[in-house]
């Protein structure tokens, strides 16, 4: 695997400026800030002091990560039962055009 080259970057995200090292486009690190930004300012309501909205913020995006992965593997399972119903049907078909016909 070749080696990735990071780039220092600072970023503002929920009210915090940050120095991270990434290999991000930084258009793709700006949707990614702008989302963590907009989901942290949905606590503003709540008047919470910013130290208890980040970690709300951490319980629900690892929250969705955790269904995400579930989602994933329940489609890996899919995939792989579909494949070998594929490769079934398969053989079953092969398996009929090598019979010969016989006559009526």
């Amino acid at each position: 695997m070749a080696d990735v080259e990071l780039r220092s970057v600072t970023v503002t995200v929920a009210q915090e400026r940050i120095q991270i090292r990434t290999d991000l486009p930084d258009s793709e690190l700006a949707d990614i800030v702008n989302f963590i930004d907009e989901r942290f300012r949905r606590y503003e309501k709540y008047q919470m002091d910013i130290k208890k909205r980040l970690s709300l913020l951490a319980v629900e995006l690892t929250s969705e990560l955790f269904e995400v992965r579930k989602n994933m593997r329940r489609a890996k399972l899919f995939c792989e039962q579909m494949d070998k119903s594929a490769k079934d049907l398969s053989s079953l078909l092969e398996e009929g055009i090598e019979q010969p016909h016989k006559p009526i």
